[in-house]
């Protein structure tokens, strides 16, 4: 999931920098802190079936960890664009507090030794702080999940988050509204696996035409004052930008 298209950099940041400024009546809000844990994958191809067989012997305990309030939303994704030395598969959950998300990681933990999960040629977790999370109740969900990833500069990091908080969270709020995502979050780390100042924004989408519909958006930002966006340019290092693209095979959100 970290090493993808590499168009989305640029697009996002005239984006950003001009659809949002054109949205003032949702303004910078408080917002609560949530915790997300990431496992990716890469399975073996004649392995595919029988680790999507796994993944949905799963689902039942995820929807009681929602259900109980334990958790906010859970996924498990297929990787749509792979690298050579990428993953295949992915899951993930969120919680709104690191208690909760690691008593949804302890259950999870109990099926880490099937023939599936060891069958897997690569393995990586991340524990992510989501600076901001939105969604819309909704169960049996399927879609796309496109996340961008970001590194700010050094000593930049606090820029970028309020850069944010401010200026993408209320656009992406606005989407969550109107139905052309189901969820998202603004992610960094947590728990530390690569250097600090490493940031995601994770959209996922309930099917292509909103993706069509979103890019049309970033289209059509292209006409207006980029102002913003060259702040997130001068934030982040351009070299270091990935995207990732998976389709959601199964999705809750409380």
């Amino acid at each position: 999931m970290k090493r993808f298209l590499t168009n989305w950099c640029c697009v996002a940041a005239l984006f950003f920098g001009v659809v949002l400024m054109a949205i003032p009546a949702l303004a910078q809000q408080e917002t609560q802190t949530y915790y997300t844990y990431v496992s990716e994958w890469a399975v073996p191809r004649d392995q595919w079936n029988a680790f999507d067989k796994q993944e949905a012997s799963d689902i039942p305990g995820m929807q009681k960890l929602v259900s109980d309030g334990t958790l906010v939303d859970w996924g498990n994704l297929s990787i749509r664009v792979h690298s050579p030395d990428g993953y295949t598969h992915a899951e993930f959950f969120t919680a709104t507090s690191r208690a909760n998300l690691l008593k949804a990681l302890e259950q999870a933990w109990t099926t880490a030794t099937n023939t599936s999960f060891v069958a897997a040629t690569k393995h990586e977790d991340l524990l992510l702080r989501t600076l901001a999370h939105g969604g819309k109740t909704v169960s049996n969900a399927t879609g796309y999940l496109l996340v961008g990833f970001y590194q700010t500069k050094p000593g930049d990091g606090q820029a970028f988050e309020s850069l944010l908080l401010k200026d993408v969270k209320p656009f992406l709020d606005n989407d969550i509204s109107n139905g052309t995502l189901l969820t998202y979050n603004l992610d960094t780390e947590d728990i530390h696996t690569s250097a600090p100042g490493a940031y995601n924004i994770a959209l996922l989408f309930p099917d292509g035409a909103s993706i069509d519909k979103f890019y049309q958006e970033l289209s059509a930002a292209q006409k207006t004052d980029p102002a913003v966006g060259r702040m997130f340019e001068a934030l982040t290092v351009a070299q270091e930008h990935r995207d990732g693209l998976s389709r959601v095979i199964a999705f809750q959100h409380k």
